[in-house]
């Protein structure tokens, strides 16, 4: 299998932040609101979490409800989202210093934000790429080599910060579906097209700091690792850091904390898990997953050889046997999603 397709099951999840739906009691469902504010794109998503859970752990995800979002800026200005799904609306631009909140509307309820201020970001300053060997763990462990990666950079002086940091790894798509093909009796992929795809893996790992007692100071932060292994010869990264509004740190701290503690988020008690800062208007009691996020950040890109030869390393490589459909002809749309995009990009040497 495809080094990213591993790492999607392996290691990490596709939406922002970690949820593992499967601990939720059975027949339960929440409304979930994710929503992010920055200064080039404001980023909404309303689903259910999901309809029930059977005895075996499976679930099912039931579909999203129509919604419709508008961000309300402090100055008096209203923004309708153009889109509820996920996906970003780059029309959108906010503002450091400017106070932001969302209201949403959806099966005849309305779901209102506290005001959150975005807060100004320092310029992450580089990212550092390190070898090292986990020996620790089993040598086939496909992060017993691997490459650790830090990001660097310089404290705003006087002024309480909140940090998170988040990546993302991008892909090549050669494959958009896996149906059954008669003619080879197995499953087999589908190629996509167009054939410029891309797959999008997101960092669920929470990753926040804050600089009470390094004001001013230098920070560095370990952001991921990633294992020495083909394909790619080249792994693409994505590394944003993000200056949070205190509310969000805190929430996201409680879970980061009780995560590393007890394993999975619903695992921990109902107040920390769900949302800090988004409330139905006409029922404060109903609990919602989700968290309004209103953030400046600034990210560099960088791209890892994985075909460099280090000394008393072998680079392990990761072999998919699924073979593609014997008919020529058929093809996968690359449809835009949170995990696929036909947008190259930025950076993206082929």
């Amino acid at each position: 299998m495809r080094l990213t397709l591993i790492l999607g099951i392996t290691l990490f999840l596709t939406c922002q932040y970690p949820v593992d739906f499967s601990d939720l009691p059975e027949t339960q469902k929440f409304l979930v609101i994710e929503a992010d504010v920055t200064e080039d794109h404001v980023r909404v998503d309303v689903r259910y979490s999901l309809e029930r859970v059977t005895s075996a752990g499976a679930y099912t995800l039931p579909p999203p409800p129509q919604a419709t979002a508008f961000v309300h800026t402090g100055n008096g200005l209203i923004y309708q989202v153009s889109n509820t799904r996920g996906v970003l609306d780059t029309f959108f631009k906010g503002r450091v210093g400017q106070s932001y909140k969302l209201v949403v509307h959806t099966e005849g309820k309305t779901y209102e934000s506290t005001e959150e201020t975005m807060r100004p970001c320092p310029e992450l300053d580089t990212l550092v790429v390190q070898y090292s060997r986990e020996s620790f763990r089993d040598k086939a462990d496909l992060l017993y080599d691997g490459y650790d990666v830090y990001a660097r950079a310089s404290d705003i002086a006087g002024v309480e910060n909140f940090y998170q940091w988040h990546w993302i790894h991008y892909s090549k798509a050669f494959q958009c579906n896996k149906i059954f093909d008669r003619a080879q009796n197995t499953e087999a992929y589908v190629p996509c097209f167009p054939h410029n795809c891309w797959n999008i893996v997101q960092n669920q790992r929470v990753i926040v700091q804050k600089d009470n007692l390094r004001d001013g100071q230098a920070l560095t932060q370990s952001v991921v690792r990633v294992p020495y292994a083909t394909p790619p010869n080249r792994y693409y990264l994505r590394v944003e850091q993000r200056s949070i509004t205190p509310t969000v740190f805190d929430h996201l701290k409680s879970l980061e904390t009780q995560t590393e503690t007890v394993g999975t988020l619903f695992d921990v008690p109902a107040q920390t898990r769900f949302s800090p800062n988004i409330v139905n208007t006409a029922d404060r009691s109903e609990k919602i997953l989700g968290v309004f996020n209103v953030y400046s950040y600034r990210y560099k890109i960088v791209v890892i050889d994985m075909k460099k030869e280090i000394a008393g390393a072998v680079v392990k490589t990761v072999i998919d046997r699924t073979p593609f459909h014997s008919n020529a002809l058929l093809s996968a749309a690359c449809t835009e999603e949170t995990y696929r995009t036909q947008k190259r990009p930025e950076g993206w040497v082929d």
